[in-house]
């Protein structure tokens, strides 16, 4: 174990970045795609058995999946980071209660959101958007799924600590085999036995009690030290400080849900008053919720990646390699991104196609919802990316603040004001002026980090000339 956990670390501080790259995001990036796949996949039975209602219940309840992807972050990346910093500082005890009071945090966090849940269904529910037509869809289905909120958050959090022990394709392995399950499952109930919604929402828990049974079989394994009991019971501090270094990816989807609520209330308002109708509206908006969750995993698979080398790096002061490592990244988010983008602008009919039959209505308000809302989806990326970045240095508050500028000082007061003077139009075009917003901000601290960075690696050299030759320079 010694040897592994020697290799791990002299890799992170001395290995060619490109390799650790694919390495480390490869794995990431694949278990984010599959993750995203799997939610489409889920929607496209969905919308296939139960039509435009079932797209809609789906859409009514993402803002609780996504409020589940935010504690999910918060705990895998700022347990991740938590424990790179400490390693890199040489802090092995508290690395490893790091990790025992995340698997607390996690089974907590969830058993709580399924009690609430449960409770409350009915008001919840409408409180997110929900309609008289579409509650019957969405209770059976939300109901079901809340079972597995705990078991959730474990095979979304855990493979970040994994990755974080050396071990991203194990990582990727315990991601990817849950979300095959999920698929076959959903052939065989919703498919095969015409369970409709029901078997959907069953072929998720099941999928999510496998996946998480897999991480936790990791633990007696960890590579870098062994867990003991102790290392589980809670620890206020250390857990607050867990929470706080995640708390820049937990903001940003923890906003995201709110804005989804506000998104869904002025949808069904403002679609009723049009053309187009409220189920539409709903419906078609879920379509391109889920499907913009394919942008949001290449984001998310790519930062998570370049977490732990950027973590350690900056727990060991090569602040070369740090910038090196976030402008290779971010590079390539921009990239994808763009190209996300074409197939947005060119074939938002087709798209929506593939999740149910609808009227001429519902595809022509999809198109219009996809090219008007998306518009700027190629910066979009810039809100995790470069929020990853500073998280992963253990700086939250520029993301949270990164986040903050879209979710709540722009978006949310868009979606007020706009919709009352040009209507449904004003709820699609508040998108695109809130990411502009953000991509600016981002890009502004971005480059301003930068130069603190490369001026503190210059510093290094000059106190230390023997230590530069080994951290590479910032390609320009």
């Amino acid at each position: 174990m010694e040897n592994n956990r020697h290799n791990n670390l002299d890799m992170l501080e001395h290995g060619d970045i490109n390799k650790l790259l694919l390495r480390f995001c490869l794995p990431s990036l694949a278990s984010s795609l599959v993750t995203s796949v799997y939610n489409i996949v889920d929607q496209l039975f969905i919308g296939n058995s139960t039509g435009v209602l079932g797209n809609a219940a789906t859409n009514v309840i993402f803002p609780v999946i996504t409020l589940l992807t935010s504690l999910s972050l918060m705990i895998g990346v700022g347990a991740s980071a938590a424990f790179n910093l400490s390693m890199g500082r040489g802090e092995e005890d508290k690395a490893h209660r790091i990790v025992g009071n995340a698997f607390f945090l996690m089974i907590s966090f969830g058993i709580l959101l399924t009690l609430l849940l449960l409770i409350w269904t009915k008001p919840i529910l409408y409180m997110l958007g929900c309609t008289d037509e579409v509650y019957p869809y969405a209770a059976k289905y939300s109901r079901i799924i809340s079972l597995g909120f705990a078991l959730s958050i474990i095979g979304a959090s855990g493979p970040f600590i994994i990755r974080a022990d050396g071990s991203p394709n194990y990582a990727l392995v315990c991601t990817v085999t849950g979300a095959l399950l999920n698929i076959a499952l959903d052939a065989v109930l919703v498919a095969g036995l015409h369970m409709g919604i029901t078997g959907a929402a069953w072929a998720t828990v099941i999928s999510q009690a496998v996946s998480a049974a897999m991480v936790i079989a990791y633990l007696p394994t960890f590579k870098t030290f062994c867990l003991t009991p102790g290392n589980f019971i809670l620890a206020p501090r250390l857990s607050g400080n867990l929470c706080l270094l995640g708390a820049g990816p937990a903001f940003n989807f923890l906003t995201q849900a709110v804005t989804q609520v506000m998104l869904n209330q002025v949808l069904v308002i403002y679609g009723a008053q049009s053309i187009y109708g409220a189920e539409n509206c709903l419906a078609a908006a879920g379509v391109a919720a889920k499907v913009s969750t394919i942008a949001s995993a290449v984001v998310q698979g790519l930062t998570n990646g370049m977490q732990p080398i950027i973590s350690y790096n900056y727990g060991k002061k090569n602040y070369r390699r740090v910038i090196m490592t976030a402008r290779r990244v971010i590079r390539l988010i921009l990239i994808i991104g763009f190209v996300i983008f074409l197939m947005y602008e060119f074939i938002p009919v087709q798209i929506t196609k593939m999740f149910g039959t609808g009227s001429e209505i519902y595809y022509e308000f999809a198109a219009k919802y996809f090219r008007i809302f998306f518009m700027l989806i190629a910066l979009n990326g810039l809100q995790s990316s470069v929020g990853g970045f500073f998280s992963a240095q253990g700086r939250p508050g520029m993301s949270i603040l990164i986040s903050f500028v879209r979710q709540v000082a722009f978006l949310p007061p868009l979606l007020i004001v706009l919709p009352k003077f040009f209507g449904l139009n004003g709820v699609l075009f508040s998108g695109p002026i809130a990411d502009l917003a953000m991509a600016l901000t981002a890009v502004f601290l971005l480059i301003r980090e930068f130069r603190k960075l490369d001026e503190a690696a210059g510093k290094n050299d000059k106190e230390d000339p023997a230590a530069s030759g080994g951290s590479g320079s910032a390609d320009k």
